[in-house]
């Protein structure tokens, strides 16, 4: 089996993030006893918060917040933070877990606006600035697509929202472990990373890291989700600082260790060497697309890394994606989860096929999957 879905989900799974995740499963649930299991789970739990904050910069453990995903923790923060009758700015790549929220906040009167986030950096610079002239409450925008080589000039994006007194959330779910996500570098006011992806953990766990200025105004904001917290039993609300106003009932720890063991496993590869191995792979699998009969690269303006995505003349993706599984190779048709990406790079009416790497995957599976895929297509004619 030849794996191309790792924008969904990454496999295989390190042994040391598996056996992270068993242990963890054996101790009891932090901050809800005083004895060896619970103190154990909860020792593991901050020295995954301190892992966290130094490995991407964020400025203490207690900007570290865990959630069931990337998903809950964007929707948790977009709908902390935008207030009724708000702005909210989002790029025009954005995937639902962006897209969905915002649109939500809708019905409190909020504003939703866009900026261009595809092709070339000064355009998209350009498209930015005129935005933020409105004074959005909150810009939120993807790092990497998840449909496309598309990247998002981030930095100078960022230091534009610091400039005009803007918070900003940016969702690194195709980024996280790829490339270095410093926070305190990026000017960011917040990371949100899926830890199942690109850092090699478990599904079930998701990160936030704040600045001290994001995790200033979450900690103002009305709470969204309450429960049991492990601490201030006898309040009303939820405890006022983070992490814990943010994390209301028991936390997963397994995919939690899970997530730190997968960083740890990423650090002692090296960004360097992972960043080379995905370039070369992505530049291996587009010059072959490019030059099998029937096959049209989709998004060709992109400009950067990320996924690979493609469609053929012949039959519709979800055909021809079945008969890669058949094959053996695995990848993934269809939207995305994306249809305004999609729409922003003209392939929302059919979708397209995605092939996306990673650290594990190999030239000799690119060499076979190309071979596989002109043999359908060739086969078609």
């Amino acid at each position: 089996m030849i794996y191309f879905d790792n924008g969904a989900t990454s496999l295989p799974k390190p042994p040391a993030v598996l056996q992270a995740a068993v242990r963890a499963a054996a101790l009891g649930n932090p901050g809800r006893g005083g004895h060896r299991l619970a103190l154990e789970g909860a020792r593991l739990l901050y020295k995954t918060r301190e892992e966290l904050a130094l490995h991407f910069k964020a400025p203490a453990p207690e900007n570290v917040c865990f959630f069931s995903g990337a998903t809950e923790a964007l929707c948790r923060v977009i709908k902390s933070l935008v207030p009724a009758g708000g702005r909210i700015l989002l790029s025009d790549m954005e995937h639902n877990a962006v897209r969905r929220p915002a649109l939500a906040l809708k019905k409190r009167g909020v504003r939703v606006e866009y900026f261009h986030g595809y092709g070339k950096k000064e355009a998209i610079l350009s498209s930015f600035e005129r935005a933020l002239a409105g004074k959005p409450d909150l810009a939120v925008f993807i790092h990497t697509s998840n449909i496309c080589p598309q990247s998002l000039p981030v930095f100078e994006l960022c230091a534009l929202c610091k400039k005009r007194g803007v918070l900003s959330l940016l969702d690194c779910a195709q980024a996280g472990g790829h490339l270095p996500l410093p926070l305190a570098d990026l000017q960011a006011d917040g990371l949100v990373l899926p830890g199942h992806k690109g850092l090699l953990g478990l599904q079930g766990g998701g990160v936030l890291l704040c600045s001290d200025l994001l995790k200033e105004a979450l900690e103002k904001a009305d709470t969204l989700v309450e429960g049991g917290s492990g601490s201030a039993s006898l309040e009303e609300g939820m405890p006022a600082l983070l992490p814990e106003r943010m994390e209301a009932g028991t936390l997963a720890l397994p995919a939690i260790a899970s997530l730190g063991a997968g960083v740890r496993f990423v650090a002692e590869r090296g960004y360097g060497a992972i960043g080379d191995r995905l370039s070369r792979l992505c530049l291996q699998c587009m010059e072959g697309l490019s030059v099998i009969r029937g096959v049209k690269l989709c998004a060709p303006h992109a400009q950067g890394a990320g996924p690979i995505l493609f469609e053929t003349d012949f039959s519709d993706n979800a055909s021809m994606a079945e008969a890669l599984s058949l094959a053996g190779v695995c990848v993934r048709e269809g939207l995305h989860c994306a249809p305004l990406a999609h729409e922003t790079v003209g392939s929302a009416r059919h979708g397209g096929i995605r092939v996306s790497f990673s650290l594990f995957n190999t030239p000799a599976q690119v060499d076979a999957f190309l071979k596989l895929l002109q043999r359908e297509t060739a086969a078609l004619y």
